[in-house]
């Protein structure tokens, strides 16, 4: 199981493409894994419903089943990384495409548009090996981009970048 964060400012694209990134991967092959990871404390049950009551008495773990679905909810401790998370239950997949974690150790694609109006992160956080983008990229930055060995692909770019993914992977240690 190989990770990658996909990684972007708000509202540059990520999930769309996490999605777009899934269907290929399955589509050729791969097995692949999610985890969206949020840096807010938000509540992911549905308040007032069996689960969250169950939780809100002291339950924990609480689950809820569905004839196709379950879900496990856990309270959150200090050892419960999404590294951790990885290890437990994505040990079997080719690939684990995070969504976030901007401070992860793991191999990073960044998804940009210029609408968002906010900066490239690549030149502050590491592991940067991609940047997915359509809109043109200013020549300083390009300099930039092109000396730190990151590959550009645009964003209807599917299939380049899950091949670009997938050979990223290969020969990594799993």
């Amino acid at each position: 199981m190989i990770p990658f964060h996909i990684i972007g400012q708000p509202g540059s694209g990520k999930t769309t493409l996490i999605v777009d990134l899934i269907g290929e991967m399955v589509k050729t092959g791969i097995t692949v894994g999610s985890i969206k990871h949020s840096s807010h404390a938000h509540e992911l049950d549905k308040p007032g419903k069996d689960s969250f009551l169950h939780r809100q008495a002291g339950a924990a773990p609480v689950t809820m089943m569905t004839r196709d679905l379950a879900a496990v909810y856990l309270p959150r401790t200090r050892n419960m990384t999404p590294d951790a998370v990885m290890k437990k239950f994505y040990p079997h997949l080719d690939i684990v495409l995070i969504e976030g974690w901007i401070s992860g150790p793991h191999d990073k694609i960044e998804i940009w548009r210029e609408t968002v109006k906010k900066p490239l992160l690549f030149m502050d956080v590491p592991r940067v090996r991609a940047i997915i983008t359509d809109d043109l990229l200013d020549p300083k930055i390009k300099k930039q981009v092109n000396a730190l060995n990151i590959s550009c692909f645009k964003r209807n770019a599917i299939t380049e970048i899950t091949a670009f993914l997938k050979k990223k992977s290969q020969g990594r240690n799993r």
